[in-house]
């Protein structure tokens, strides 16, 4: 374990004990994780939705292997330096086999992983339903077995609000999880005023899905990141934000493009050149590069 990855994993954990709400966008790669923290975010995420997207332009229907979501993670945590959380699905295997998951995304410098009790068809319109609790709950206790870490953080998703339309049952799975052994809770879906109300029972700090609120046709009242923060939510994640930003601004200007306009008109929907390989490290090239062509002084 490098004292890099150590270090991030603290600064999540005294991040998360601040007394103000964390709102993590979630970063679809590299490049637009590099762009959370340089916009001043103090963490970033990736999750399935995105990097399904981003990485293969397929949808978050568990197509995704373990390896494909931890490389798409690794280099989102090599091309930063603030801690990143990571979706690792359902665990991707049962209880005895968890130990693979946490200890693959533990090696990529990850701070942290949730883990779901969901059993597929997620942004679909026939969710397979939920894991039985007290099997999730063992999912749970082996993911806290495995780390070796012991800041590296097992968040426990229970997505009944969703599947089931039930906030009691998943505050009382999210309560089965913290008792196994879960860091910290996630709750996709649960209304600001659900989460309010069940706050004093869940002894674990809460994230919940603020991107969830757009979705169409979705029957949860939209909530505001305001209101979730006085609701007692720890943690409000955009796993939509960046990504629908990124295919918006894009198509946008394809269209234009497409319509015959001049390249020279679309410069307020652009990032300058300059600007843009001045983020990318170029200078540090050039410097490197004088370094190792010019002729060594003699004696």
């Amino acid at each position: 374990m490098s004292h890099h990855h150590s270090a991030r994993r603290k600064a999540l954990k005294s991040l998360l004990a601040a007394d103000r709400t964390v709102v993590l966008a979630g970063a679809y790669d590299a490049l637009s994780a590099q762009l959370v923290e340089r916009a001043g975010f103090e963490a970033t995420y990736v999750g399935s939705f995105a990097a399904a997207a981003s990485g293969f332009g397929m949808p978050d229907v568990g197509l995704l292997t373990l390896n494909e979501m931890v490389e798409q993670t690794r280099r989102v945590v090599e091309a930063t330096s603030v801690p990143v959380l990571a979706d690792a699905e359902n665990g991707f295997y049962d209880a005895p086999n968890l130990w693979r998951t946490i200890q693959a995304f533990e090696s990529a410098g990850v701070c942290g992983v949730h883990i779901e009790d969901n059993l597929g068809g997620k942004h679909t319109a026939r969710p397979a339903g939920l894991l039985p609790t007290e099997q999730m709950s063992q999912k749970i206790r082996a993911a806290v077995d495995a780390r070796t870490d012991p800041d590296f953080l097992v968040i426990a998703r229970s997505d009944a609000a969703w599947v089931n339309d039930d906030a009691g049952e998943c505050v009382e799975r999210l309560e089965s999880y913290v008792t196994a052994g879960a860091d910290m809770v996630f709750a996709p879906a649960l209304s600001a005023g659900d989460l309010a109300r069940s706050r004093e029972r869940i002894a674990a700090p809460v994230m919940v899905a603020g991107d969830l609120l757009d979705v169409p046709g979705s029957d949860v009242p939209a909530h505001t990141i305001e209101e979730y923060s006085q609701a007692g939510a720890d943690v409000v994640l955009l796993w939509y934000t960046l990504i629908g930003a990124a295919s918006k601004g894009v198509s946008d200007v394809l269209r234009a493009l497409r319509a015959g306009k001049e390249i020279s008109s679309l410069k307020d929907f652009v990032t300058d050149q300059r600007a843009f390989e001045s983020l990318m490290g170029y200078d540090e090239f050039e410097q490197r590069s004088m370094r190792y062509t010019t002729p060594p002084v003699s004696m």
